[in-house]
């Protein structure tokens, strides 16, 4: 005995797929919002002719992911209702929605190990189990060191760039100059003395006169 919860807004029409095939002792039922037209009129004729039990359930909308909750809680009230029979049967989400798998590593985590997930009825009817590939793995550490950017032409910013040939003998000539004496200064709240200035030599011209010049004149 199997329980198959279909997931129409994900898997449509394609979910379907082996459900002729079914028993008569299986359950099919299809989760489809009231406005759903996807559904053709040669799959409504296979619902008709399969042997199993089919149900449409109406989703209640208007929030978000609505119809997954609701079909979680249609599979967790059927799971416990048939929890104590001698062979309790599958439950089967069909659908490609990973949402699905955290829901149910929890039920398998309380001993709940009869609840899977498939992308079809055929590939549940083979024993796929699509939810196995949401158990989480060891990870191993793939972290990198960041590869070391390769050194740019030219000298980068900041750097200084190598003295040319007449830069360094220039720089060498400076370096074998002596340095300038700085300039003695008096110190401060000293002032120089002013310097003395040399006697000036002033000139007196001397006139001769002649006497005796004089005399015979007179």
């Amino acid at each position: 005995m199997n329980y198959y919860y279909i997931d129409f807004e994900n898997v449509k029409t394609a979910g379907l797929k082996g459900i002729e095939t079914l028993p008569s002792g299986d359950t099919v039922k299809i989760f489809a919002k009231g406005g759903s037209d996807q559904m053709k009129f040669n799959d409504i004729k296979t619902l008709m002719a399969c042997k199993a039990t089919v149900a449409i359930e109406d989703v209640v909308t208007g929030t978000k992911n609505a119809l997954d909750f609701q079909l979680l809680t249609n599979l967790m009230v059927d799971c416990m209702k048939r929890a104590g029979m001698s062979t309790p049967p599958r439950f089967v989400i069909i659908s490609a929605d990973h949402g699905y798998d955290p829901a149910i590593t929890q039920m398998k985590k309380r001993g709940i190990n009869n609840v899977f997930r498939a992308v079809t009825i055929k590939d549940a009817e083979n024993g796929e189990d699509a939810s196995k590939s949401a158990e989480p793995k060891a990870q191993k550490n793939t972290r990198r060191r960041p590869a070391r950017k390769p050194a740019q032409k030219g000298a980068a910013k900041g750097e200084q760039k190598p003295a040319q040939k007449g830069e360094a003998k220039a720089e060498a000539e400076a370096v074998k100059k002596p340095a300038a004496k700085p300039d003695s200064k008096p110190a401060a709240g000293q002032e120089k003395a002013p310097e003395r200035k040399k006697p000036s030599v002033r000139r007196v011209h001397t006139r001769t006169i002649n006497k005796s010049t004089d005399s015979q004149k007179n």
